[in-house]
Formats: C-alpha cells, sequence, structure tokens
C-alpha cells in the first residue's frame, strides 16, 4: 500500500520531468544540424554538424558575449543581494519613523511591471553618458524591491534580535554585526538570491537591448540574435548557442539546490 502510494507520487514526476526535458533534447539535437536538415524535421536523431555550428558561433564572436553575460550576471548578483541585505537588516532590526511606509513602498513597487520604467531608466543612463556600456545592466539590480522583501521575510524568521543585542553588548559595531552574525545567517537567502538574479540577468534580453547598440558590448541573448540576418537564419549554430548558454545556469542550480529550495520554503513562510 504504501508503496503504491509513492507510485501515485513519482509516476507524475516523472512524467512532468520527462516533458521539461524534450525542449533542452531538441535544443541539443538542432546544435548537431544544419540549418536544411531542421527545417526537414530530422530532430529524433542527432547528426553531425556539432563541430561546424560551434566553430560559426565562435567565429561570430560567442565568447566574447559569453563573457559579457557571465561578468554582468555576476556582478549584478552580487550587488542585489548585499544592497538587498542591508535594506532589509535595517527594516527588520531598526524601528525608525516611516519604516511601515517604506515596507508598504517596496512591496507596491514590486507590482510595477520593469517595462513602464525602461524608458525613465534608459533616458537616466543616456544622461550619464553610460549607454554602450554593461553599468546600465548592473546598476538595474541595485535597487532590487524583490530582493529586500525576499530576505526581510528571510531576516524575521531566522534572525533573533537578542542575538544582536547581546553583540552590541559585547562591543560590536553595526556593519560588523551585520557581517559576522546576520549574513552568516541567511545564507540560504543569499544563495537563493543570487542565483535568481543571476539567472534573470543572464537571460535578460530588452534590457541589453535597450542599452547596447555596440556588437563588442552584447550579451548572449544579443549575441544570439546576431546570428541571423535579413534573409537567412542559422538554426544549428542558435541551438549550439542555446545549449552552451544554459550550461552555465544548469551548473549553478545543481551546485546550490539545496540553498535554492531552503531558502524559498524559508523567506515564503511570514514569520
Amino acid at each position: 500500500m504504501i508503496k503504491l502510494k509513492k507510485l501515485l507520487f513519482i509516476i507524475p514526476l516523472l512524467v512532468i520531468s520527462v516533458i521539461s526535458l524534450i525542449p533542452f533534447y531538441f535544443i541539443i539535437s538542432m546544435a548537431t544540424h544544419s540549418t536544411s536538415e531542421i527545417y526537414q524535421g530530422n530532430l529524433l536523431m542527432f547528426g553531425g554538424k556539432l563541430v561546424e555550428n560551434i566553430q560559426t558561433i565562435i567565429e561570430g564572436g560567442f565568447l566574447r558575449y559569453y563573457w559579457n553575460s557571465f561578468y554582468t550576471a555576476s556582478i549584478s548578483g552580487i550587488l542585489c543581494v548585499f544592497i538587498s541585505a542591508m535594506a532589509a537588516y535595517a527594516l527588520t532590526i531598526y524601528r525608525f519613523k516611516g519604516r511601515e511606509f517604506l515596507s508598504n513602498f517596496i512591496l507596491a513597487s514590486m507590482m510595477i511591471p520593469g517595462q513602464i520604467s525602461l524608458i525613465g531608466y534608459t533616458i537616466e543612463m543616456k544622461n550619464l553618458n553610460l549607454i554602450n556600456t554593461h553599468i546600465p545592466l548592473i546598476l538595474v539590480w541595485g535597487a532590487s524591491a524583490y530582493g529586500v522583501f525576499f530576505i526581510t521575510q528571510y531576516l524575521k524568521n531566522s534572525l533573533p534580535k537578542e542575538l544582536i543585542e547581546s553583540a552590541r553588548i559585547d562591543g560590536s559595531g553595526e556593519f560588523r554585526t551585520f557581517i559576522s552574525i546576520a549574513m552568516p545567517m541567511i545564507r540560504p537567502a543569499i544563495g537563493t538570491l543570487f542565483m535568481l538574479v543571476f539567472l534573470w540577468s543572464w537571460n535578460n534580453f530588452l534590457m541589453p537591448s535597450t542599452v547596447l547598440t555596440q556588437s563588442n558590448k552584447f550579451t548572449i541573448p544579443l549575441g544570439i540574435q546576431t546570428l541571423a540576418t535579413a534573409y537567412t537564419q542559422d538554426w544549428g549554430a542558435r541551438g549550439a548557442a542555446l545549449a552552451i548558454a544554459v550550461l552555465p545556469i544548469l551548473i549553478i542550480f545543481s551546485i546550490g539546490s539545496k540553498y535554492f529550495i531552503k531558502g524559498l520554503a524559508a523567506g515564503a513562510v511570514k514569520g
């Protein structure tokens, strides 16, 4: 009876997993075929064009796009985590006038689609002469309402205020207390937020397409688009580029999956 109950959970899980993996299989299959073979619809079997497609994307500057995406996503994750953690720490530990209003304002700002503020943000970056640099792609994550809200929820459940008071009595400064006590206690939340921001930045197409026009500054989403011309599209090379672009995401999630699950579960519970 117990085995039957387990099967009732395992079988749907296996079915969903297989369905989720099918697109990845076809992307890898595309990477081994030429465009003409892809149009013929023969994607169930792997082809022999993988090396040729990889050479095409390397000659097209894909390694530069890869590096641009990697370092902007990494710095964006670090910046978002650090600033969000400091803001969440202040909202959780300190009692000051306007605290509730500020918390509600941050929560309300999460309801505003990012596309609405994109035009104003682009104009601001243009006035600061930051167009065609990667700084706008990084700075946008310095004020993440979701990051502040997420870590605030985690701190309410994970950081005893008595511990902070004890550190102050022992002579620890506020910043040292934040770094030495608060940050280590919210490592699952930090890891989860970093992975989410890294993923969002890595896959971001709209923001780079707005602030970047020079091809040597392109990130992976824009770089993949350059594999198409006005007359032809190299779907085999695009498949190879997509397959390689997914690798960092898979590596990060495989390494930090425990932190990711624990962080989401704890952050979703309101203390």
